[in-house]
């Protein structure tokens, strides 16, 4: 309540202090704060029973839990004192790839994937826990800031180049990963980066590769609709007291380290705009993604990286979401671009 009154009190002194606001608006405002404050403390989704699903062979080998590849532990100290938690897959080489894993996951279930990006690419591949995975530090499913991601993503890129400065570096993701990478992009334009390495990437709520058709009778994932759209309300109030609540949710065994994601750690998750972002990157892309991914929406990518993008775009037939990451015809692509790509640093 306490927290309620402070923001309300703050609303009216910056309605009372901004004369371009007519009375009405003055009003329209608080209605709308107090409604967007009711709407985040609607209920959270609750799943009746704990998911159950059938899975294939080739879904369990997607799944990325093999673990064929050696690598060596490293810890880098993000500008906070976190620590995050990565592996490194070593090669003699000038070139570097730094791989940020998807959704609910962690360095360890891109062992696979690390060692492939490796052998394809000749270079030295170091996989990390984003903040709050795996063995990194932070909180689970939350961040302290909309950028934070892309803050520790900075930091990273910046230890890299001290320990190598002078390797190419290459920014890979998958999905969420890959929504970061961008993020980062848009939030850092100056950092130097060389080459951008793009598996299924979240571009966004907004973005046509994201299905606005949500499944409301999924078991294994529910979106707080109310909440959302009450937060994204007081942001644009520069209310972000209640960006830790959480909106997404999964139906997962208690012991997950995650079950939910915050707010704020999802916005933090994909470029506040796609189409801006990608316009901006003057260094090479690829983008890949699989026709049968169950994520997003696959043959929107085409269009996107088209119209917006100088980068390239390279679609696997009856490839899923997961299964991009280790499929011998991306590898294969990814070989090529590399090996036809003239870095500025070479």
């Amino acid at each position: 309540m306490i927290h309620i009154l402070r923001i309300i009190i703050v609303l009216v002194i910056f309605i009372i202090t901004n004369s371009r606001l007519t009375a009405q608006e003055h009003t329209d405002s608080l209605r709308a704060v107090a409604e967007a404050l009711k709407m985040i403390q609607f209920p959270e989704p609750q799943f009746n029973a704990p998911f159950s699903f059938e899975i294939t062979q080739k879904g369990m080998e997607d799944m990325g839990f093999d673990q064929p590849y050696i690598s060596e532990v490293i810890t880098l100290k993000m500008r906070d004192s976190v620590l995050i938690h990565g592996q490194n897959y070593t090669h003699d080489s000038n070139k570097t790839i730094l791989l940020l894993h998807g959704t609910l996951a962690t360095s360890f279930t891109y062992n696979k994937m690390s060692g492939l990006l490796r052998e394809a690419v000749q270079a030295n591949v170091i996989a990390v826990d984003l903040r709050g995975h795996g063995q990194s530090g932070g909180i689970p499913g939350d961040v302290s800031t909309l950028n934070q991601y892309a803050e520790d993503l900075d930091d990273m890129i910046s230890a890299i180049k001290k320990q190598r400065p002078n390797d190419t570096i290459i920014l890979a993701g998958h999905s969420m990963g890959g929504g970061i990478v961008l993020r980062h992009a848009e939030t850092f334009p100056k950092t130097k980066v060389d080459a951008y390495l793009l598996f299924a990437p979240n571009l966004g709520n907004n973005a046509p590769t994201t299905s606005q058709v949500l499944n409301l009778k999924s078991n294994f994932i529910k979106t707080h609709l109310s909440r959302g759209l009450g937060l994204k309300m007081l942001n644009e109030f520069g209310i972000h007291t209640y960006d830790s609540m959480h909106v997404v949710f999964y139906n997962l065994p208690e012991q997950m380290p995650i079950k939910s994601y915050s707010y704020r750690s999802m916005q933090a998750s994909f470029p506040e705009d796609y189409k801006k972002t990608l316009q901006s990157i003057s260094k090479p892309v690829l983008v890949l993604v699989g026709s049968n991914d169950e994520a997003f929406i696959a043959k929107e990518y085409a269009v996107v990286i088209n119209s917006y993008s100088k980068g390239d775009y390279y679609m696997v037939e009856g490839e899923t979401h997961n299964g991009i990451r280790h499929n011998a015809e991306a590898m294969t692509k990814i070989k090529n671009w590399v090996n036809n790509t003239k870095f500025n640093n070479q």
